[in-house]
């Protein structure tokens, strides 16, 4: 990304998260008095049992145990370690760069988990928000306090999950996925256990994130590597997460008005399979870039529009266009040949397969329409 594209997608990924923390706001209360309504000793246990990968020392001695690791996997290395006639200065110098990878997964992961910490312990007393079981109004009661039970903003157990999960995420991207998954179920666990309210559990997974990419990645190397990351991959899930939450808690609106919906995102879904199909038709050598990324963005934007209120669509729409805009202006090299039965499946059963999968979704989405009675 250019340096005003960076600044640009930035303010607008800063903006739809902010709007999505006032959305979710509205959420606070009624999810508290939801869990109230139930006290089930099993599921209070599987809440305890869940929130322990995101305690503090348990994540910190994690990443100590990986670097201990690395250094004695080095050690077996390079054993035994002499001082060369250069000097000890000299010798660190040639060392550091060639420490094992594990080491330094350890010493970024350290690093991130104590200033997560260290920023999560400041905003808690700063702002001073009760705790679910102290609070019994919609009114936001906030102020500076280092009593108990006045800490809930934001949540230690969900920063310090998707903190871990960025570091080891950026080192290890093929089990990024199931990392993330783990840390959501920490945040989930914090407030079914009355615990924290939503927006407590957003906010940490936002430091999280944040400051664990900053540690993975380094600050110089931040804002060309790591920022891009977080605005390509992390800004898109986090809307389409907090869509999906919203489906689940909120009851299908008017008939009317859910049929005009339905019908235009079923619309935009089957436009998006066309379009992609059209990209395909291209003569050899002709960009198929700016087809397949608007009709990959029909499909996306047309199952929010089918399921969740159209502000959950616009935000996606802020989010998902700007980056394919970016996407146009990348080098594209021509795809390896693959033996894959999907490469070799001709082109209008490929997105056909692919709309078909947008509208199961879509129908998926749809039938859970308020499957969490909050209300």
């Amino acid at each position: 990304m250019k340096p005003w594209e960076r600044l640009v997608f930035g303010l607008l990924a800063l903006t739809v998260l902010a709007a999505i923390g006032v959305k979710l706001h509205e959420l606070d209360m009624p999810v508290a008095r939801f869990v109230r309504s139930f006290d089930i000793d099993e599921l209070n246990r599987l809440g305890d049992l869940l929130a322990v990968p995101g305690k503090g020392v348990v994540v910190a001695g994690a990443f100590i145990l990986i670097g201990f690791l690395g250094l004695r996997r080095q050690r077996d290395r390079l054993a035994p370690v002499t001082v060369p006639k250069a000097g000890l200065v000299h010798w660190v110098r040639t060392w550091w760069p060639q420490r094992h990878q594990l080491t330094d997964v350890g010493v970024r992961g350290l690093l991130a988990q104590l200033s997560i910490g260290a920023a999560i312990q400041i905003l808690k007393h700063l702002i001073g928000r009760p705790r679910p079981r102290f609070a019994h109004g919609d009114e936001l009661v906030l102020g500076p306090s280092l009593d108990s039970g006045l800490d809930s903003f934001p949540s230690g157990h969900a920063a310090n999950a998707f903190g871990a999960a960025t570091v080891l995420g950026w080192f290890f991207p093929a089990v990024r996925t199931p990392l993330f998954l783990a840390a959501g179920l920490v945040a989930v666990s914090r407030v079914l256990r009355g615990s924290h309210f939503p927006t407590d559990v957003w906010a940490g997974a936002l430091i999280g994130v944040v400051i664990g990419s900053m540690a993975a990645v380094g600050l110089k190397r931040w804002p060309n590597d790591g920022l891009p990351d977080l605005l390509r991959t992390y800004v898109p899930v986090a809307v389409s997460t907090f869509a999906i939450l919203w489906v689940l808690l909120h009851p299908a609106p008017a008939w009317s008005h859910e049929v005009i919906a339905l019908g235009v995102g079923i619309a935009l879904v089957l436009a998006g399979g066309l379009v992609r199909g059209l990209a395909w038709t291209y003569l050899e050598g002709e960009d198929k870039g700016p087809l397949r990324i608007f009709g990959r963005l029909l499909l996306v934007i047309g199952v929010a529009v089918g399921c969740a209120p159209w502000w959950t669509a616009a935000l996606l729409v802020v989010v998902l266009v700007p980056l394919g805009l970016a996407g146009l202006h990348l080098e594209r090299v021509p795809a390896p040949a693959s033996a894959h039965p999907w490469a070799t499946m001709p082109v209008w059963r490929r997105e056909a397969l692919a709309v078909g999968t947008a509208l199961a979704i879509l129908a998926a989405l749809r039938s859970a329409q308020g499957l969490i009675p909050i209300g």
